[in-house]
């Protein structure tokens, strides 16, 4: 009986210390997880853009049809179509709601060589080969913008609408009028609506493609010639563009957490 018991008492303090010895050993850490990162549209940003535009550009003319300075005096409208390149910088910033929607406001300006020249509507009635030119060579706006986030918060689809101003230079050089000085300049204001596409390369990067339009309404008097009695009147001016680009957006993002 007694050898039993001692061999029992044996195996359980050998398990015990076992157990101990066990329990003595380092545990194996476990790997850490990081998740992915959470993208966020909230922040400001300064970026460039290039691309193109096309403009059709309305004009009008009025002049004294007749040998001597006492015939009547009757319109000449007319139209140059424009395109040419463009390339700028904007800058803006943006607000994440609650879900996907994103709102922000944007201002930007490019340099531009949107330019072209068409028959002068006065030479065509008296068979003349004048021309008229236009060359818009900056453009400009100021937006809000409304968009839509999906794709794990890295992509955005866009519309944007606002306030817009354009500068141009009217060549009337080759004008059947007389016309001094020949070349002159108006800086106009309008409206402007278009949309986009961007997508987050990293938390910091994006790249975007959009088209817009605008519209400059009616024009002015631009010119009354001593000359030759004809008044030059830009007419209305619309303008269309598309611009791929690059933002470099600042801060707010929503912090990325690592978990263990």
């Amino acid at each position: 009986m007694r050898p039993l018991l001692l061999a029992s008492v044996s195996v359980a303090a050998l398990f015990i210390g076992s157990q101990a010895n066990a329990a003595d050993l380092p545990v194996k850490a476990r790997p850490m997880v990081v998740p992915a990162p959470v993208y966020s549209w909230t922040g400001c940003y300064v970026g460039v853009h290039g691309g193109g535009g096309w403009g059709r550009n309305r004009h009008n003319q009025e002049a004294v049809v007749a040998v001597v300075s006492s015939g009547p005096v009757l319109a000449f409208p007319g139209t140059v179509d424009s395109s040419g390149g463009l390339f700028g910088g904007q800058v803006g910033c943006n607000y994440q709601l609650a879900g996907n929607w994103v709102v922000g406001a944007q201002g930007d300006i490019a340099a531009a060589d949107i330019s072209g020249r068409n028959l002068d509507p006065i030479a065509v009635f008296f068979g003349d080969p004048g021309t008229i030119g236009i060359k818009s060579d900056w453009l400009a706006s100021a937006t809000v913008r409304l968009g839509y986030a999906f794709a794990a918060n890295r992509a955005l689809l866009y519309v944007k609408g606002g306030g817009a101003w354009i500068h141009n230079k009217w060549d009337l050089s080759f004008a059947d009028a007389h016309y001094f000085p020949s070349t002159v300049s108006e800086t106009r204001a309008g409206w402007t609506f278009g949309g986009g596409f961007e997508y987050m390369l990293t938390q910091n990067w994006t790249v975007f493609v959009e088209g817009n339009y605008y519209d400059f309404g009616k024009g002015k008097l631009l010119e009354v010639s001593p000359s030759d009695p004809a008044a030059f009147y830009s007419g209305k001016q619309t303008v269309e563009t598309v611009k791929i680009g690059v933002n470099y957006k600042f801060g707010w993002d929503a912090p990325v957490v690592a978990k263990y």
